[in-house]
């Protein structure tokens, strides 16, 4: 009985402590340690993004003719929020080394709503540098639609029309935690409205 009992103890104690080293093996991959991703992006709206502003006049003095002389074209960004948080309780990211991501770079694509194979804007990508601490949320500003693309190709016939072309955009970013080199990826879509739009007030304030 005696002998029994103590295997019977000895056996629990082994699988107590596996249960422990595998719960609290600091070598566990990232997923197991914290999670990034976007929480908030353009403040939950669309984004209209304007092919051509028609500066501070829309039309000659008294006639339906458009003025040109003082139109510009803008590239437009878009804020984000990333947030880092721990993906279970086992390790404490927030005494320990562990868990803090830096976020390196960003490709964006669009996808028309349209039906149509035509593109719009290349796909292009950005880099960056941001620190994004365990148990935190921190926000930055990328690029969205380039200047290039609102002066050529599909873009720059809609300038003076009444077009207006729906996309999604699937914003993909590459970072890694700091501790570590193993790169990961997380994406974000967002709904963007090319159009020439003809208001005074920014339609992306909100």
């Amino acid at each position: 009985m005696f002998a029994r009992k103590c295997t019977t103890l000895a056996i629990a104690a082994l699988m107590a402590m596996g249960i422990f080293a595998a719960g609290c093996d600091l070598d566990n991959n990232y997923d197991e340690r914290t999670v990034v991703y976007v929480s908030n992006i353009n403040e939950g709206y669309p984004f209209l993004a304007d092919v051509v502003n028609q500066g501070d006049s829309l039309y000659y003095e008294d006639t339906f003719i458009y003025k040109y002389e003082d139109d510009y074209i803008v590239e437009d960004w878009v804020k984000v929020q990333f947030h880092n948080r721990p993906n279970n309780g086992v390790v404490d990211v927030e005494s320990s080394v562990l868990g803090d991501f830096l976020v390196t770079g960003y490709t964006v694509e669009f996808t028309r709503m349209d039906g149509s194979t035509g593109t719009l804007v290349t796909p292009f990508m950005g880099q960056m540098s941001l620190l994004v601490p365990a148990n935190s949320q921190v926000e930055a500003v990328i690029l969205l639609v380039p200047y290039g693309a609102k002066i050529s190709g599909e873009l720059l016939t809609m300038h003076y029309s009444t077009q207006e072309v729906y996309t999604n955009a699937t914003i993909t970013f590459t970072g890694h935690e700091v501790q570590t080199d193993r790169v990961i990826h997380f994406s974000a879509g967002l709904m963007v409205n090319f159009v020439d739009f003809l208001g005074d007030d920014d339609p992306n304030t909100h």
